[in-house]
């Protein structure tokens, strides 16, 4: 798989900048891969949950403060 999530996030679990990730992710179709690994796992997390993905969603800012990245 050409995009993936380790290709958004460094080894650290840190989000990578647009610039870094731009470079894994330079066609449309690893974009794509990558967004789709994502959202799989959104929901697995979730527990297929509708309401739970909308309130994480909702409140992504959160989820970005309690991630290795921090605030951004």
């Amino acid at each position: 798989m050409a995009g993936s999530y380790r290709h958004a996030v460094d080894d650290d679990g840190r989000l990578r900048s647009p610039e870094d990730m731009s470079i894994a992710t330079e066609t449309q179709g690893d974009a794509f891969e990558t967004i789709e690994e994502m959202y799989g796992m959104i929901w697995l997390l979730a527990d297929g949950d509708p309401a739970r993905v909308e309130n994480a969603r909702q409140n992504y800012r959160a989820g970005i403060a309690l991630s290795p990245s921090g605030t951004r």
